[in-house]
């Protein structure tokens, strides 16, 4: 039998609970950190479904309705647009608080129902971009009388 003797170094705990605090702060974040599409903000959504429709909620508030470009194709909804800066470009000005993004955005939403692509509406008020899109009437069972 052999015995080892281990000896930890306390700064290992230090860095461990560091490390977990990094990532709890990391996950309570409501944005994503990174964009893997290129674009630099990624507005909130919400996403209902009743018997007849899905509801989509897009957050754009301060993006006029002809920077808002809506897109369905199989199932995949597309929001696309742009969120201007108001500062004039010819005016320096010094920074002292950026929390709003601004820029190219865009998002993709699989819809989790069929789709009648004639009766989609799209509207913008206060902010919210809604969009409401009705389900296909559901094919119902038919018995076919023989004609003799």
């Amino acid at each position: 039998m052999y015995l080892i003797k281990v000896k930890f170094d306390k700064s290992l705990g230090t860095l461990e609970r560091r490390m977990q605090r990094l990532m709890e702060d990391m996950l309570r974040l409501s944005r994503p950190l990174i964009s893997t599409t290129g674009v630099q903000w990624i507005p909130e959504a919400d996403i209902y479904e009743t018997a007849d429709e899905v509801l989509v909620y897009v957050s754009v508030a301060g993006v006029p309705r002809e920077d808002i470009e809506v897109s369905f194709h199989d199932r995949l909804l597309g929001v696309r647009g742009v969120r201007r800066q108001n500062i004039p470009k010819e005016t320096p000005v010094r920074h002292h608080q950026l929390e709003i993004g601004y820029g190219d955005f865009e998002r993709i939403f699989r819809i989790p129902a069929l789709i009648d692509p004639q009766n989609i509406e799209a509207m913008l008020e206060d902010g919210i971009l809604t969009i409401r899109l009705r389900k296909k009437p559901i094919a119902r069972d038919v018995i076919v009388e023989i004609k003799t």
